[in-house]
């Protein structure tokens, strides 16, 4: 954590608005002290693109990944021991989670400059409430993530040279929670729903208001959940997307009808250009093969394709699936184009499927963006805290719809029970969000973490003997306590 000063050069070397790909585009500058910088339209556009320029570091390397889609009962890590999946992480071996601090309070550092200068400058009115309202979003983003991995954790909101932020103590969960809420809704009352297609990938009033939901659903503050995720209903902005279109690249999915906020790659697979990639999906696909031409026996038409084969479905995943249910063969596979796969990680277990398959990528480079924030995911909030009011008929309407528009399953649940709904969300959210940076931190809020981790021992015998109810939350890495002493104590458990 360093002043401000020291933060501008990392700023400034953000991201730019492409023309031609309507993204955000990487062009490094050099160092502009602050006091010279924020003077002009465009330097304040350049200032809040660079916070939007650690998301795909963050999202798209394994710290985060790890940390919240293993030791779960939907996905196993199948690539040796693993601290994460097995439960085995102490204060002094934290593991990847380290860098997820250390990411996430460079993000809010250069937020909380943006706010305050972007806040000060002499530009124009209009462009000055939407970037302070796009770095309050991006504030809360990254202490969503903190609060749900660490629990109570240090926050501020000024800028704050580095003998301060030094020692500030960790602030309760709640309270993290409550500064949260007030960026979103700030955030939501300066954001459009949408901007135009050269500035797509922007944060917008749709994905602070869904954000705010989430956050409330934390809290356990069911009407407060329900109110945003309906506004986010009643915007009309967003639809449900045909569920294997969601995750196809060769449909141009990208910043579809579906999506409230996603983190953006590129790539040109015509020329092999690498702009801004990640490696995300050569986790889940098949290793390639000795003869360097197929992945599992399998052609995928391309011998460029890097596969770790480190995730794999468990078999309780797999036996969520109705017949039916269209969502099975793009999450989960035991064949390709008409070839089956000749082999598998572990006996019995398909592979993981098309969604989180790359096949223009190249090596580790894959352009593929990664979902944050979609429309099921606000369906199916509204439908759980409308059940958790007794509100079951309205909570199975969301429920029903999506799992006819994206399982295609057309026959609805009627008359049952709110407990029985309960566990029908439930079930859905680990088949919609596999993979999605969701499965640890939905437990986690549940209390079921530790029944959800023990119900699939076959696959984590090791994760399912070492899990208590605390390892919901991660150590504060002692890296960071020996730094600032003020972070004790230590979370319970380690």
């Amino acid at each position: 954590m360093k002043q401000s000063k020291q933060f501008l050069s990392i700023i400034v070397a953000g991201l730019l608005l492409s023309a031609c790909d309507k993204k955000l585009d990487e062009s490094p500058k050099s160092f502009i002290a602050p006091d010279q910088f924020f003077t002009t339209d465009a330097q304040c556009i350049q200032a809040v693109n660079g916070v939007y320029s650690g998301l795909p570091e963050l999202f798209g390397q394994e710290d985060l990944w790890k940390s919240i889609e293993e030791g779960t009962d939907v996905l196993i890590y199948t690539g040796g021991t693993d601290g994460n999946q097995e439960y085995t992480l102490s204060a002094a071996a934290p593991g990847n989670i380290s860098n997820v601090w250390r990411k996430c309070y460079s993000a809010i550092t250069n937020a909380n400059l943006i706010i305050h200068r972007v806040g000060n400058a002499k530009i124009t009115d209009t462009l000055k409430t939407r970037l302070v309202g796009e770095a309050l979003y991006l504030r809360a983003l990254h202490y969503y993530i903190l609060t749900n991995s660490f629990g109570a954790v240090p926050v501020w909101t000024d800028e704050l040279n580095v003998d301060v932020v030094s020692t500030l103590p960790r602030a309760d969960a709640a309270d993290v929670r409550k500064q949260i809420k007030d960026d979103l809704l700030q955030a939501s009352g300066q954001l459009p729903y949408s901007y135009p297609a050269l500035e797509t990938g922007r944060a917008t009033k749709g994905a602070a208001l869904a954000l705010l939901a989430k956050v409330y659903l934390l809290d356990k503050d069911w009407a407060n959940a329900e109110k945003y995720a309906q506004m986010v209903v009643d915007s009309k902005q967003y639809t449900l997307v045909n569920f294997a279109d969601l995750f196809d690249v060769n449909n141009r999915f990208k910043n579809n009808k579906e999506s409230i906020f996603e983190i953006q790659f590129k790539r040109d697979n015509a020329t092999n250009t690498n702009t801004r990639v990640t490696y995300y999906y050569t986790w889940f696909i098949p290793v390639r093969d000795g003869n360097n031409k197929t992945y599992a026996g399998v052609d995928f038409g391309t011998t460029v394709l890097l596969g770790y084969e480190n995730f794999c479905p468990t078999l309780a995943l797999v036996n969520m699936f109705e017949t039916g249910d269209k969502r099975k063969d793009v999450t989960v596979a035991t064949s390709y184009n008409g070839q089956p796969f000749t082999r598998f990680k572990k006996p019995n277990h398909p592979w993981f499927g098309a969604k989180f398959w790359d096949l223009q990528a190249n090596d580790r480079n894959s352009g593929k963006d990664i979902y944050f924030q979609r429309y099921a995911d606000v369906l199916l909030t509204l439908a759980e805290a409308q059940n958790e009011q007794s509100k079951t008929a309205d909570a199975l309407t969301w429920i029903n719809k999506v799992r006819a528009d994206h399982g295609g399953l057309t026959t609805p649940v009627s008359g049952v029970a709110q407990d029985s709904v309960t566990r029908l969300i439930r079930k859905e959210r680990a088949i919609e969000f596999v993979g999605e940076f969701q499965r640890k931190w939905d437990l986690a809020r549940w209390g079921t973490l530790v029944d959800a981790v023990k119900s699939v021992t076959d696959d984590n015998p090791i994760g399912a003997k070492n899990i208590k109810p605390e390892f919901a939350l991660f150590p504060v890495p002692d890296a960071e306590i020996i730094k600032n002493p003020n972070l004790k104590p230590q979370n319970k458990g380690y």
